[in-house]
């Protein structure tokens, strides 16, 4: 089995692929802790080194990128420091370790919005607190227009989207409309990261990949066990119509249902967990859907771009912090089995 998924990952280089979603900087401060604030009961962190990376959506940009693939960004920034140090980090993102090349040309400076910036304080590599500073406003009709006129334009040029829904008002309903209703007549296909409060307008994309407590919040159903997993489900497909569903369950792996199989009583497949040591699974899910959708762009089934999936996942948890996996890195993985 592995030759052919090693055959599907040499073909990573010729992916073309759109994120659209919830830009954002991701901020990390890394130091030490000895001693208790006399001020206050909170540890005192001695600061190390920081680190600057694309976060939210632009994470699913630098995985895509880091995989070889050519990835272009629709969102917005501020027009502010961090949007400059936003667009620059994901202009950087094709050079780093990777063949991919990344399109910014798309991104929108906004003037009257905060470009969103999430800050971690880790010390010995545990996560002491997370800041953020943010901007949820709803944004205009002309914003709008402005981006589905260059994904308009760059359709033809693209074989997969991903929709990065991080809830901060990018990804609102007549705008999903529009953008998933061009998509479909242009035939592309369309992978969906979900917010739990925004299931109510999804609708008709191809894949929907909400990790274990995302499942239960679109459902509601409380998920205990496989049987309650499997119920939860069937009723995000009924609601929400894609044609897959894969729910990405940390240590329990991921399990990938088919939509059109919902009634009739066929089982979802389960993919065990390959990770042997978790570190961190911040941004894990940016590295299955971006990995996913890679490898269906090249003409990967769908099993097989959720079991590459699967295995880049087990590789980004086992680093601190948010990591983009490599093609070589994944080639090696996949050829140990």
């Amino acid at each position: 089995m592995y030759k052919n998924l090693l055959d599907i990952i040499k073909k990573f280089d010729r992916a073309r692929i759109l994120v659209v979603g919830d830009i954002m900087v991701d901020h990390f401060v890394y130091g030490t802790v000895s001693r208790i604030s006399p001020e206050a009961p909170v540890p005192v962190v001695n600061v190390k080194s920081e680190k600057l990376m694309p976060g939210g959506a632009a994470n699913v940009v630098s995985n895509a990128a880091k995989l070889g693939a050519k990835v272009y960004v629709a969102g917005v920034v501020g027009d502010d420091y961090n949007g400059d140090i936003l667009k620059r980090l994901v202009g950087k993102e094709g050079e780093k370790g990777g063949k991919g090349k990344v399109d910014s040309s798309h991104i929108l400076t906004l003037k009257n919005f905060q470009t969103i910036i999430k800050t971690r304080v880790i010390a010995h590599n545990q996560q002491i607190v997370r800041f953020d500073r943010e901007d949820n406003g709803k944004f205009t009709d002309k914003v709008y227009k402005q981006l589905m006129d260059g994904i308009k334009k760059i359709a033809d040029d693209i074989d997969a989207v991903i929709i990065s829904d991080y809830g901060k008002g990018l990804i609102e309903r007549k705008f999903f409309s529009s953008l998933v209703s061009f998509l479909r007549e242009k035939n592309k296909f369309i992978a969906l990261d979900p917010k739990v409060e925004n299931f109510k307008f999804y609708k008709n994309i191809s894949i929907l990949t909400p990790n274990i407590n995302e499942t239960s919040g679109g459902s509601g159903v409380k998920i205990k066990d496989e049987k309650t997993l499997e119920k939860a489900g069937r009723v995000i497909i009924k609601r929400v119509k894609p044609d897959y569903l894969l729910i990405t369950r940390g240590e329990g792996g991921m399990s990938l249902f088919s939509g059109a199989a919902v009634n009739s009583g066929n089982k979802p497949l389960h993919l065990h967990a390959r990770a042997k040591e978790v570190y961190d699974v911040t941004g894990a899910g940016d590295t299955v859907i971006s990995t996913l959708a890679v490898a269906r762009s090249v003409g990967a089934s769908i099993a097989d771009a959720c079991y590459i999936a699967n295995a880049a996942a087990s590789i980004a948890v086992s680093q601190l912090g948010t990591y983009a996996v490599g093609v070589d890195e994944l080639a090696a993985l996949l050829s140990s089995d």
